[in-house]
């Protein structure tokens, strides 16, 4: 499994990594320079990132229960870490590349556009998750009281769904993209009330040796 968790990680990190490129491509100087095609192409490829590993994140304990095995269950802290990177990521393209730094005017930006806070939330909910997020910290908490922790999540995503609702406000749109995801949480938060499946029994010693 570690071997797995790892090329879990090189693979996720990938998206990242080729965003980069794309962008000096577009600019090589996009981080002192502002750009409005270099903001809308980051900030649209790490917020679709961000929402991918959320929900990767969300989708290992349904298929945990559906299939009876144990990895998706064993991955989903490293697709949780992951959620959590694109998501700062995210953040830290508003500020950097859009905002160039400047608290003041991100503020300001965050009291005119409903958007902002909601997306803020949503990061900030993360925060505890990744905190917490080591076999110490789940021993020190407890398995139950961890588990109740981390149900941040749902709230986390449901204030990321309603960051996109408000930015498709502003740019007056159908509401789409919106639909799509919100149909997408609502199906993943049901199949968690499927009943656990349960593994398959093990052969007997004495039945398998024969």
């Amino acid at each position: 499994m570690t071997a797995v968790k790892l090329l879990v990680c090189v693979l996720s990190v990938v998206p990242a990594w080729s965003l980069l490129g794309v962008l000096q491509h577009i600019n090589r100087h996009f981080i002192r320079a502002y750009d409005y095609r270099v903001l809308n192409t980051a900030i649209t490829d790490t917020g679709a990132w961000a929402f991918i590993f959320l929900f990767i994140t969300l989708a290992c304990t349904p298929l945990q229960r559906l299939t009876g095995l144990r990895f998706p269950g064993e991955l989903r802290r490293t697709f949780g870490l992951f959620a959590f990177f694109y998501s700062f990521l995210h953040f830290v393209v508003y500020m950097l590349i859009g905002q160039k730094l400047n608290w003041a005017y991100a503020w300001a930006d965050a009291l005119g556009q409903k958007s902002r806070i909601p997306g803020w939330l949503s990061l900030v909910l993360l925060v505890p998750l990744v905190l917490t997020s080591t076999d110490g910290m789940i021993r020190r908490l407890g398995g139950k009281r961890w588990k109740n922790l981390h149900r941040l999540l749902y709230l986390s995503i449901a204030f990321a769904i309603a960051h996109v609702a408000w930015t498709e406000v502003d740019r007056q749109t159908n509401f789409q993209l919106t639909k799509r995801l919100a149909v997408m949480f609502a199906i993943l938060m049901a199949l968690r009330l499927v009943p656990r499946r349960k593994a398959p029994p093990k052969a007997d010693a004495s039945v398998s040796a024969r």
